[in-house]
């Protein structure tokens, strides 16, 4: 028997689990994100390193949620 044969949806569905912690650290972390730039904004105080740090939060959400969607349908396709 070759090695991995039988697990792929073990696999699978462990792939996206790990995906959907790392989407919930992500998510948090962009809310903060989020929150601090308005916040800046907000007082006065518009930050280009809170826009860029906002940016790349948004671009990595984006990312995790395409591999999960991938991931998803590999769970479901089987």
């Amino acid at each position: 028997m070759a090695r991995g044969t039988g697990r792929g949806g073990a696999d699978a569905l462990a792939t996206r689990q790990r995906l959907e912690m790392l989407a919930g650290f992500v998510g948090f972390f962009t809310l903060l994100a989020v929150v601090n730039a308005v916040g800046l904004i907000a007082t006065g105080r518009p930050s280009m390193l809170a826009s860029v740090v906002l940016l790349g939060m948004l671009v990595l959400s984006w990312l995790t949620y395409r591999a999960w969607r991938r991931a998803d349908r590999a769970v479901k396709g089987l």
